[in-house]
């Protein structure tokens, strides 16, 4: 009983301490939020908690509440807040940059661990027979899907949570650096269509909300929570849950009027925090470990996706502003990816939170794709 209290304490202190990070504007908070974004925070704060006054709450049942209770709550809501109408405002070339850039991301894993087996490289071991392979696979999550993707990728796989921190350091270092580059090459934009002759950008004005009187807040609540209580009863397992769960979530923020999409975006936003802070209960420092090879691994893959989109994007002569932002909407998120896009044009900003919905809503499904691949073609 005590382990459970003193879990649900620290958790909720977590909560409000990321929530405070995440909205405060002042400057000593932005510097700390740059490189240490308010998700990250929330896993590694309880950690710091139970290495600081040695607590082991591993017996806690909170963390089977976490599989059990959050992850079907957090998949449906995520879900649920993708509006598929809003597609049309972004494209056709636009988009299918984008999905090419989210098929570069889930299958050079595949190829590069092929490449490594079938060459013998040394470094073969480490990555199939210690099982380092399994910590690619939240990075498909977190770099097409962000946070929510790449914890169900986590659940999925069964990574241990010393290798999953590892793995989220190493990606939030990545990620900051790649997003430095996107934001100084996509103030280049004039420059480069000029000189390469490529397509002007095309507005389109658009709401994405829609009018306050269609909304019914009430009836949106108890779909997004009895949905995945009824899931909870029937005990499905866990992969056919995140299948059902997502094409219901889709469905029902598609096909329902009254359909709230900002509060299932924020419900979801909840379900994650709570989740990372629960899985960091479990995190122990001292096990902290990412061979150079492994980051090696990670480096030349997300170079090969930014060379690939990149490529590809000058191939179909779209305006250079959509390849940063396509490339930001992968992997970064909805906050970084309209954050982007103005730096170019404010008028892209609903474009940019287009893809960034899009990417949420699809990174589960590339990585379980991932997943299938290593296992057919390697293991």
């Amino acid at each position: 009983m005590t382990d459970t209290i003193l879990s649900i304490t620290i958790i909720l202190i977590t909560f409000f301490l990321v929530n405070f990070l995440d909205k405060e504007g002042t400057q000593w908070v932005k510097k700390i939020t740059r490189w240490i974004p308010a998700i990250l925070f929330s896993f590694i704060f309880p950690a710091i908690i139970t290495h600081v006054f040695k607590l082991d709450l591993s017996s806690a049942p909170i963390f089977s509440w976490n599989t059990k209770y959050l992850y079907p709550v957090t998949i449906f809501t995520i879900m649920a807040s993708m509006s598929l109408k809003q597609l049309k405002i972004v494209g056709f070339k636009p988009l299918f940059l984008f999905f090419f850039g989210s098929l570069i991301i889930s299958i050079t894993p595949i190829l590069l661990l092929l490449g490594v087996v079938l060459f013998q490289f040394d470094i073969s071991i480490l990555l199939i027979e210690n099982g380092y392979w399994k910590g690619l696979i939240p990075i498909v999550g977190s770099w097409i899907g962000g946070s929510s993707s790449m914890l169900i990728l986590k659940e999925y796989i069964a990574l241990n949570e010393d290798l999953f921190f590892s793995v989220l350091v190493i990606d939030t270092i990545i990620q900051n650096i790649v997003m430095v580059l996107l934001f100084q090459s996509i103030k280049q934009t004039k420059r480069i269509d000029e000189k390469y002759d490529l397509d002007l950008i095309k507005f389109t004005n658009v709401d994405l909300e829609k009018k306050s009187e269609t909304l019914n807040l009430p009836l949106t609540l108890f779909f997004s929570f009895s949905i995945p209580i009824l899931f909870i009863f029937i005990n499905l397992s866990f992969l056919t849950n995140v299948i059902l769960l997502s094409i219901l979530g889709l469905l029902f923020g598609n096909f329902l009027k009254f359909w709230s999409h900002a509060i299932n975006l924020k419900l979801g936003s909840i379900g994650i925090i709570l989740i990372m802070a629960i899985i960091g209960l479990k995190l122990n420092f001292e096990s902290f470990e990412l061979p150079l090879e492994f980051v090696g691994i990670i480096s030349a893959w997300m170079l090969i996706n930014l060379i690939s989109i990149t490529i590809i994007g000058f191939k179909l002569k779209i305006s250079f502003s959509w390849t940063p932002i396509i490339i930001m909407a992968n992997i970064g998120g909805i906050s970084t990816a309209p954050a982007l896009a103005s730096a170019y044009d404010k008028r892209l900003m609903p474009h940019a939170i287009v893809l960034a919905i899009l990417s949420m809503a699809t990174g589960t499904f590339w990585g379980i794709i991932t997943v299938a691949g290593i296992r057919y073609f390697i293991l």
